[in-house]
């Protein structure tokens, strides 16, 4: 729930901050001369903290803002709102239950004494993990559906051409849930089953200006490119123009997206997709491990960094299923994340699905931004076609019906050696 549209996004470029429990040994400081945009924090209430007393705590902590805000404008002669807002969005998933928002030093040393609150950290940078590549052919669908090893010939027919093989429901009644920049849904590939569902990002339109969102959403269900041919897409814009955003933002959109999921009725029919990644953030990891106690599947990209999946946020998230990135070799992609907490492998060089430039055409991305939906797409169709309720039984069966020992062992360093696979036969 978005409380006030007025904080600025942190470039996604800048150097990420390591975030823990803030303290009084971590003062807020304002430049007023130069008066920069304001830190933001998210503050995260302890697990016994009911829904009314939520709404409390934000009302205690929106009057003790405005105090502080005043007896500072007294004391300065000047106006002090623009250094900071106060309460802006307001999150509750199960028993995850917490805001964000900007705030002095004054007001955040009295948030963080609270008996409500069980720690607060700094909002951070959030960004998305695919990067525009140039070819022409995309490889990613016959190989989720070819037997063994030998892809290059598994996946062909008598002619050289590449089949991709899987029953006709497709994921038919499903819904991927894709925070990310946006959708272009008039694209002809996803046939009227994309949809705008959420703009988390303030002051911009919910358009998809640079093509990534619309690429991983034509990867889960687009009709020519996708996995799940009939699955339904659902927008949830958490990036702006520049591919920007924060963990307040994508917390923000996260939690509308399991609410809009819980209102429906989708729980066993629905899956988010998060193909983004920052350093650390406890409040982000632990709204996915709500969501998926109220029967939630989230799927996060593992990252690009080249370093333990478990360094970066959600992929850290103990629920999350978690997605690294191999080439058309079976080896795993060299920037893809990797360890023991990468849940499976999937396509993620040179994938080819639909372009944000007009309603018919294509890109080619890399990234376990591309990894990632394969995994929601492939659980979308595992849904429609046996019924899957619940997400432990979900999780199970995507390993469970997962290629073993098909990948090259020496490029996994310590990753599963599980390729996903659709469980159909020749």
């Amino acid at each position: 729930m978005r409380i006030s549209p007025q904080f600025s996004l942190l470039a996604a470029t800048l150097p990420l901050i390591s975030i823990a429990g803030l303290s009084s040994a971590l003062p807020v400081t304002v430049d007023t001369e130069q008066t920069p945009p304001p830190k933001k924090f998210i503050v995260v209430l302890k697990n016994q903290v009911t829904s009314s007393e939520l709404h409390n705590h934000t009302v205690w902590a929106t009057s003790i803002h405005a105090r502080n805000l005043e007896k500072r404008q007294k004391n300065t002669g000047t106006s002090a709102v623009s250094e900071s807002v106060g309460v802006e969005e307001v999150y509750e998933i199960d028993k995850f239950k917490a805001y964000a928002g900007s705030f002095d030093a004054a007001t955040l040393s009295e948030i963080e004494a609270s008996e409500d609150v069980d720690y607060v950290e700094e909002d951070q940078p959030v960004y998305i993990t695919g990067v525009q590549v140039e070819r022409t052919e995309s490889w990613s669908l016959s190989v989720l559906s070819a037997k063994g090893a030998n892809w290059e010939n598994a996946a062909r027919d008598s002619n050289s051409n590449r089949l991709y093989r899987f029953d006709e429901s497709a994921g038919e009644g499903t819904y991927a849930y894709i925070l990310d920049t946006g959708i272009n849904i008039a694209h002809e590939d996803f046939e009227g089953r994309a949809e705008l569902g959420y703009n988390a990002v303030a002051d911009t339109d919910h358009v998809d200006t640079t093509g990534h969102g619309t690429h991983v959403a034509g990867i889960v269900a687009g009709k020519k490119w996708g996995v799940a041919k009939k699955a339904n897409v659902i927008s949830v814009k958490i990036m702006d123009a520049g591919k920007n955003s924060t963990t307040a933002i994508a917390i923000d959109g996260f939690n509308w997206a399991v609410r809009d999921i819980i209102e429906k009725g989708r729980e066993n029919v629905a899956v988010i997709n998060l193909s983004v990644s920052s350093n650390i953030s406890k409040a982000f990891n632990t709204a996915l491990e709500n969501a998926y106690h109220q029967g939630i599947i989230s799927v996060a990209s593992a990252g690009n960094s080249q370093r333990l999946a478990t360094e970066q946020s959600p992929a850290s998230a103990s629920t999350a299923i978690v997605v690294g990135a191999i080439d058309r070799n079976g080896t795993r992609w060299e920037n893809s994340n990797y360890g023991h907490h990468v849940t499976i492998m999937a396509p993620g060089t040179e994938i080819q699905a639909a372009s944000y430039l007009d309603n018919n055409s294509t890109l080619l991305y890399s990234g376990t931004s591309q990894a990632a939906p394969h995994v929601v797409g492939l659980i979308c169709y595992l849904k429609r076609l046996e019924g899957l309720n619940g997400t432990d039984a979900t999780k199970t069966r995507l390993v469970g019906v997962a290629q073993k020992g098909v990948l090259d062992e020496s490029s996994l360093k310590r990753s599963p050696n599980l390729f996903l696979y659709n469980g159909i036969e020749k």
